[in-house]
């Protein structure tokens, strides 16, 4: 047996703190009055509901970010097709109550 595959084999994954991924999503346009706009949705689950937050969901085990913001794009807003670039990537420990959640920012512009 070679030691890649002894390693996997006596590898144990709870021996690791779990965390959790989500994808972010800042959606930009130009209103009316030439200003720059962010669409922020209010929170209907917990925590934090009722209060006014990026559109965002957590990251499927088998999927990809880009995967992921795309389909939280669709879910949270309706809105498709537009181009997504990943932005920024926040990893503060506390940043969320519930557990550890690392969030990958994708931006998109409207037109």
């Amino acid at each position: 047996m070679n030691t890649e595959e002894k390693f996997l084999r006596e590898y144990r994954e709870q021996d690791y703190e779990k965390l959790s991924c989500t994808t972010d999503i800042l959606i930009f346009t130009i209103g009316r009055e030439h200003q720059l706009q962010v669409l922020l949705k209010k929170r209907r689950q917990l925590p934090f509901r009722g209060r006014w937050a990026l559109p965002g969901g957590v990251v499927g085990i088998r999927e990809s970010l880009e995967d992921s913001a795309r389909r939280v794009l669709l879910e949270k807003t309706g809105l498709s097709r537009l181009h997504l670039e990943q932005l920024y990537t926040f990893g503060q420990p506390d940043r969320d109550s519930r557990m550890r959640f690392v969030s990958a920012a994708c931006l998109a512009l409207l037109p």
